[in-house]
């Protein structure tokens, strides 16, 4: 399996090398995506460190978490937006690219599955055990689903620390206020579509209740080592409804 790692590793170097796209903004866009992946199979080793895996899990584990987004670089390719709905399922696609391209044929089919599976379910709103044929094919999606929250928690709260959050909110309002919805649902444990934002507050309180979607004790510790809700709370405008929130989440985590 480590050597299958290796091999995966330099084949998505040379896949993503191929995407060289006219405009900067263009190609600055499929860079980040190629850093994501990195940054996820980063954290993926974190999580999984010291969970009872055995040897081979953990690198079936790490493969999902580097190519959990394959398909952003055809899709962005293609349509120029990372968006699903504009475009297509950067999931289903991505697990296109392994099948034409054969990248899994040395493992058997067990765990060819537990791949397919997680990469194709990882972006979907909730994952839901019907789409599953097994709990250990759901047990590797819920990884990849926490390993990709850790770097988007990582990817905001970075632009909050430097004060910058304009790629994200130029429709919100910038007015303190929660609407009515985002606040009942994030209080029910609920998720919420970004089609539902409508203040820049509505964005960052859907970001703390992100933390009801994270699946394993050992990303929890993670996320409160590195303070992500505390700097999301910290750049919130005040209002009593974040407030109230923010120490719900707090409570969640055992804080």
């Amino acid at each position: 399996m480590q050597n299958l790692y290796q091999k995966l590793n330099k084949w998505f170097n040379q896949y993503t090398a191929q995407f060289e796209l006219e405009k900067e903004k263009d190609q600055n866009n499929i860079n980040l995506k190629i850093e994501h992946s990195r940054r996820v199979a980063q954290d993926m080793s974190e999580i999984i460190k010291e969970m009872k895996m055995t040897e081979a899990e953990k690198y079936l584990a790490q493969i999902i978490a580097l190519y959990h987004d394959i398909g952003r670089f055809k899709q962005y390719q293609k349509y120029k937006t990372f968006s699903d709905y504009k475009s297509e399922d950067h999931g289903k696609l991505g697990v296109k690219v392994l099948k034409e391209n054969q990248l899994l044929n040395e493992l058997d089919r067990e765990s060819r599955n537990i791949v397919y599976k997680a990469v194709e379910q990882h972006n979907k709103p909730d994952l839901k055990e019907k789409y599953f044929n097994n709990q250990k094919e759901l047990f590797f999606a819920e990884l990849i689903r926490d390993a990709d929250k850790l770097d988007i928690f990582n990817i905001f709260t970075s632009r909050y620390k430097k004060h910058s959050q304009k790629d994200y909110v130029i429709k919100l309002a910038t007015e303190a206020r929660i609407s009515d919805e985002i606040y009942n649902r994030i209080l029910r444990k609920e998720s919420i579509n970004y089609d539902k934002l409508e203040t820049i507050n509505d964005l960052k309180v859907m970001q703390l209740g992100w933390i009801y979607d994270i699946n394993f004790k050992e990303t929890i510790e993670i996320i409160k080592e590195r303070g992500y809700i505390e700097v999301i709370h910290d750049s919130m405008d005040y209002s009593e409804r974040s407030e109230e929130i923010y120490q719900q989440v707090r409570e969640y985590v055992g804080e």
